[in-house]
Order: structure tokens, then sequence, then C-alpha cells
């Protein structure tokens, strides 16, 4: 009997000593694995995307957004410092709805960290320049209440020109005019209304700055009498 006990005792033993060896190795592979898995986890996050940043603007703020790897952090800076920083959510958005704009010329980029701190390359750096100056415009033709009288049998067009400075677009009466590389312009308008016709040329820069000239033409067209055979 006592020779049993012993033995009953004995294997008890030995089997909590080998849970408890058992238990530490499975605790050592676990810490392990969660090491190996930090260690390999240092691919940084791509740089992230700012979209839509325009060349110039006349305001002195500016809405920035863009796509990131989500749940890493964005961080936006401006000429040369952080200016300000955002999680990216669940859609891969962000938006940073209002960036004070330094006077003159701006450099903005951004970078992305992820939760374990690596971090990403510079994304794209765009230089924003702020002008308030509304754009050169002349308009050489046609001459302020000029007569322009109809034609039988045909179409009767004015033919407007002038000049802008370069990158300006030019719309007249809200229709586009064709500019050359030099800053020539021209547009062909068909008068349709007898009378004063309102002729309105409008410039607009790549800030969004722009400048109206208008001038007036005299429609006159053919009597009854003059348009009969």
């Amino acid at each position: 009997m006592y020779r049993r006990f012993i033995l009953l005792v004995t294997a008890i033993v030995i089997l909590l000593t080998g849970t408890y060896f058992v238990g530490l190795a499975l605790l050592s592979h676990l810490g392990n694995s969660d090491e190996t898995f930090t260690q390999r986890d240092r691919i940084a996050p791509p740089p992230p995307t700012l979209t839509n940043i325009p060349q110039a603007t006349n305001s002195a703020t500016l809405k920035v957004a863009g796509f990131a790897e989500v749940g890493s952090t964005v961080k936006l800076f401006l000429n040369g410092n952080e200016n300000d920083s955002q999680l990216v959510g669940a859609e891969g958005q962000f938006i940073f709805e209002k960036v004070n704009l330094e006077s003159g010329e701006n450099e903005i980029y951004a970078t992305a960290r992820d939760t374990v701190g690596n971090e990403s390359p510079l994304s794209n750096t765009y230089s924003i320049t702020i002008d308030q100056q509304p754009p050169k415009l002349e308009v050489t033709a046609p001459a302020d209440n000029v007569i322009v009288k109809e034609e039988k049998d045909k179409q009767t067009f004015v033919l407007v020109t002038g000049k802008v400075e370069g990158g300006a677009t030019v719309t007249v009466n809200d229709y586009q005019a064709i500019v050359r590389e030099e800053g020539n312009f021209e547009y062909r308008l068909l008068l349709t209304t007898a009378g004063e016709n309102k002729i309105k040329v409008v410039a607009r820069d790549m800030a969004g700055n722009k400048t109206t000239i208008e001038k007036t033409v005299i429609y006159h067209q053919l009597e009854e009498s003059e348009s009969e055979p």
C-alpha cells in the first residue's frame, strides 16, 4: 500500500512538472512569435496622394485632400514645417479643410506613418502661388458703339479681338475664345438682335482672378423693302 502511494505521488509530481515546463515553452514561443511579427513589420506605408492642388490661388486658405493607407497618420507640411496631422479613416481618405498659406510661393507635401512607427517617403511636392492681381486684358476690336450693318442673305458677325496675359482664358458673352500662345485672342460673335448689343469680354487667370471689359455694338438690320429682291 505504501509503495503504491509513493508511486502515485511521484506520478503526480512528474505530471505537474511536465505541465509547468510545457506551459513555459508555449509562452516563450508566443512571445517569440510576437517579437518576430514586430520585427518583420518594417514595411513603410506608401506615400500619400494629394489631389487637385492648384498652381495658383487668390485665397489665403486652401483645402487639401487626398488618399493614404488606412489607419496611418498623415502629416501635412507647409514650406518645410509640419502644419497639421490627421488619422486616415476606413475609406483611405483625408481632408485638411483649411490650410493657411503664406504670401507668395508655398510648397506643400505630406507623409504617412503607420501604427508601429514606419514612415512613408514624401508625397509629391506642390508649389502654390497666392495671386490676387487681376489679369491684364486688352480688347482691340470692335470699337465701342461701332455700327454694324446687316448684309443681304448673310449672317452678321462681329470679330472680337484683343490680347491677354499668358495662362489666362477668355470668354466672349460666355463663349470660349481662342487664345494663341502669345496671348492674342479672337472670337466671331453672331449678331441676331437689332439695335444695341452688349459684348462682355472676361479674362480669368489660373488663380481665379478676372478682368471684364464691355463693348457696345449697334446692329442695323435691313428694312423689309431692302431685303426684297
